[in-house]
Order: C-alpha cells, then sequence, then structure tokens
C-alpha cells in the first residue's frame, strides 16, 4: 500500500477498501481519491 494512502476511514474509523483509484469506506460511504484526503467536512474562516 502506498504510504500517503489512509488505512482508516475519517469518519467512522473502518478500514477503507481500494477501488481503482477511490478508496471506500463500505460501512458509513466516505471516499476519497488513493493518495490525498478529502478536506469536505473542514471549514476555515478568516
Amino acid at each position: 500500500m502506498n504510504e500517503q494512502q489512509l488505512t482508516r476511514c475519517q469518519k467512522c474509523g473502518n478500514r477503507l477498501e481500494t477501488c481503482g483509484h477511490l478508496q471506500i469506506c463500505k460501512v458509513c460511504g466516505y471516499w476519497t481519491q488513493a493518495g490525498t484526503a478529502r478536506m469536505d467536512s473542514i471549514v476555515v474562516i478568516c
């Protein structure tokens, strides 16, 4: 596994499954592109 890929879901903590270029949590539906982390739940206010 690539060291830059996530191994655990950022929402529920379960193991992510790699499917092509995506990593998907089969428990809660969280997904991210392999090698990245989705940041959509973080809001930055300046």
